[in-house]
């Protein structure tokens, strides 16, 4: 921890490790005794869900998935029914452009890896189609009380989509709870807001896919969510051929028309998984980021083109590349 005297706040940042992210911690407080809990309470808190969230480690995650392979019920506790209900009705809210259920497709493709890119041959068609033929989605989990069940025996929750936002959720709710007005979670480019830094807003750059460079320049409102998903650091190679790691729940098939999505929302659930279902939305992005209530949010597509809704405009500054607003746009955005 490291902290340093400004008028009468200090500036006190940790960095942590969760979901094999770095996750970098900054507040802004009067009350370094309130923010070493903070920090204390957070490192506690990752540590636990790095071992329940965990899609391909062993841990509760693990296990849920396991018993609803075999058809059983599983008895949930109320944060895993927070988490696994909200995971669900953010597919249903994207017409199923983030399933959190895909984790089979995504363990047949390799992309539950750590080291990228992958040089393995992908999957055959032939194996896909056998899979797809199969497809599940947010219907086929079924509640009664505190327990699921499903009876299709391919479910597989994979909660990538949605982890770094639980996490920078939880982190900033701790920080909330020991009375810290001002603070920001970035969990590997993805975070939360909390107030300002002094008199300034919390300054955040929009990364570049094409050279990861900043693409735009935005000033973060207090207890904003930005996050971005894209296909350009994680994929797999074979010859000659690049397969990007975001799966299309729709198909099986790796996404390719959207290249990048940012997104910004009153929570990092919401942010992560919308970022995520626009990304596999190609041309109809702007559509689904409307049934999903984003009204900020900007994408770069395949051929190097930026495209922003009118709200998201109005935020961006320092632009290296101009970004258009989509044609076909409804609901105001």
């Amino acid at each position: 921890m490291t902290a340093c005297q400004q008028d009468k706040n200090l500036t006190i940042k940790r960095q942590l490790f969760v979901f094999g992210t770095v996750v970098d911690v900054v507040m802004w407080t009067v009350d370094e005794t309130a923010a070493q809990q903070a920090l204390a309470d957070i490192s506690t808190q990752f540590n636990q869900m790095h071992m329940q969230w965990h899609a391909w480690k062993p841990g509760r995650l693990q296990e849920i998935n396991q018993q609803l392979r075999q058809g059983r019920s599983v008895d949930l506790s109320p944060e895993e029914q927070h988490v696994l209900k909200t995971s669900l009705d953010l597919s249903a809210s994207s017409k199923g452009h983030f399933n959190p259920l895909i984790g089979e497709i995504i363990n047949l493709w390799g992309f539950h890896s750590d080291e990228y890119p992958l040089t393995t041959p992908p999957p055959t068609e032939e194996v896909i189609a056998r899979l797809f033929n199969n497809a599940v989605g947010f219907e086929d989990i079924h509640w009664q009380g505190h327990q699921i069940s499903s009876s299709n025996p391919h479910v597989w929750f994979d909660l990538g989509g949605v982890a770094k936002g639980h996490a920078v959720d939880l982190a900033i709710d701790i920080i909330k709870h020991h009375g810290i007005h001002h603070a920001i979670v970035n969990a590997g480019g993805d975070l939360r807001t909390l107030g300002q830094k002094g008199e300034k807003p919390w300054q955040i750059a929009i990364q570049s896919p094409k050279d990861w460079q900043a693409l735009a320049v935005l000033e973060a409102n207090n207890n904003e969510a930005i996050f971005t998903s894209g296909n350009y650091r994680r994929y797999k190679a074979f010859n000659g051929k690049r397969y990007a790691h975001i799966i299309d729940p729709h198909t099986y098939q790796p996404v390719s028309q959207i290249v990048s999505a940012t997104v910004i929302a009153h929570d990092g659930m919401l942010a992560d998984a919308a970022a995520t279902a626009l990304v596999v939305a190609g041309k109809d992005w702007a559509k689904i980021a409307n049934g999903m209530g984003i009204k900020e949010a900007l994408v770069v597509d395949e051929h190097d083109r930026c495209f922003a809704t009118q709200a998201m405009h109005k935020r961006l500054s320092q632009q290296t590349i101009t970004c258009e607003r989509p044609k076909d746009l409804t609901g105001g955005l």
